[in-house]
């Protein structure tokens, strides 16, 4: 299962700059390709995935407030994602 978390404009203004080498750029704004998402409290969890200049994945843990996350969509495969 692979997981889009879209940012609301507060997340990316804050958080940017700490989660630049995760964001991806998408139509929809900027998003973390995650194998997990789940919300806990007031807070999500995260498993966040990415790609290092040498092509070796990398996985990040992090826990986002919720008011900086605009939605959550899942599918089998990332191509399922309708904001990808």
């Amino acid at each position: 299962m692979a997981f889009g978390v879209l940012l609301t404009d507060e997340g990316v203004a804050e958080l940017g700059a700490v989660l630049k080498d995760y964001l991806t750029d998408g139509p929809s704004g900027k998003y973390l390709p995650c194998k997990e998402a789940n919300p806990d409290r007031s807070f999500f969890h995260l498993i966040a995935e990415m790609r290092n200049a040498d092509g070796v994945a990398a996985e990040l843990e992090l826990y986002v407030p919720n008011r900086y996350i605009k939605l959550v969509m899942s599918g089998l495969e990332r191509k399922h994602i309708g904001f990808l």
